[in-house]
């Protein structure tokens, strides 16, 4: 007897299955939203950005988001399933919104210049990384290696971009509050 290439489910009929990659649909739509929220929060931080260094780290890390947005529509396509453009509408309002509540941060604490935006870049990659990170494991439960395929190297880039936020992050946050100058 050859073993099967392919995962072998047992007492899962076809509705069962179908279920599944609903429910897996519902998530990557998440998925989609906190990838465009986190995408278009970078892509308003980078113009705001003077350093050379840190403005040159936003950009490299805004074309592996653009990238991102393009793999998270891709993982419906693993399951048959349609990715949803209101996702990425409403993703990038979230991210507007949180321009909004950095600024608000910003004005109750006295910091200058986009600090506050690097800050809510940072939280914004931690929650998009997490959402990758669950779709790997539905990837992995529901026996698709494909979804593993994708999400493994984005949660990769994600873990490093997420340090060099939190350095830059950390590295300005003085200089924007103790001397109020921008960055």
């Amino acid at each position: 007897m050859q073993p099967s290439p392919n995962p072998i489910l047992i007492e899962l009929d076809a509705d069962c299955r179908a279920l599944h990659f609903d429910r897996a649909a519902a998530w990557f739509k998440n998925v989609q939203l906190v990838q465009a929220d986190f995408r278009q929060l970078l892509e308003d931080t980078a113009g705001k950005i003077e350093e050379p260094h840190i403005k040159a780290y936003l950009l490299t890390m805004l074309d592996c988001a653009r990238e991102h947005e393009q793999q998270a529509e891709m993982l419906f396509s693993v399951i048959d399933r349609e990715p949803s453009p209101l996702r990425t509408t409403l993703g990038e309002a979230v991210g507007k919104g949180r321009e909004l509540w950095a600024d608000i941060i910003a004005l109750g604490g006295g910091a200058k210049g986009p600090w506050q935006d690097l800050q809510q870049l940072y939280i914004s990659n931690q929650t998009s990384m997490s959402a990758f990170a669950v779709a790997e494991m539905l990837g992995l439960a529901l026996g698709l290696p494909a979804i593993l395929d994708i999400t493994a190297a984005v949660v990769a880039q994600k873990s490093t971009d997420h340090l060099l936020l939190q350095e830059c992050a950390l590295e300005m946050c003085s200089i924007s509050i103790l001397y109020q100058e921008r960055f």
